[in-house]
């Protein structure tokens, strides 16, 4: 099963749950406020696996103000469910 993680923290990655949600339910010390993607507190910089979240949104670029896909919001950045990621706040 292909894995999240973030620091000393490793969940599944179920295809379609977002990364906020799934280390959030593994017990993940992740900043977070809005889980909504209007704060911007989630985001988290994409050390491995990319390739396997969903596309950004317009929505999450413009919040980020960044296009490389280097940096996400957790809260929006959906796991497809085919590989591993590993993340890290900045």
């Amino acid at each position: 099963m292909p894995t999240v993680t973030f620091r000393d923290t490793v969940v599944e990655a179920a295809a379609g749950e977002d990364v906020l949600s799934l280390l959030l339910d593994g017990d993940a010390d992740i900043n977070y406020l809005c889980m909504s993607g209007s704060c911007g507190t989630c985001c988290v910089r994409v050390l491995a696996g990319g390739e396997h979240l969903e596309p950004i949104s317009a929505m999450e670029t413009h919040r980020l103000r960044v296009h490389d896909g280097t940096r996400r919001l957790a809260c929006q950045a959906v796991c497809r469910g085919s590989g591993d990621i590993v993340v890290a706040q900045p």
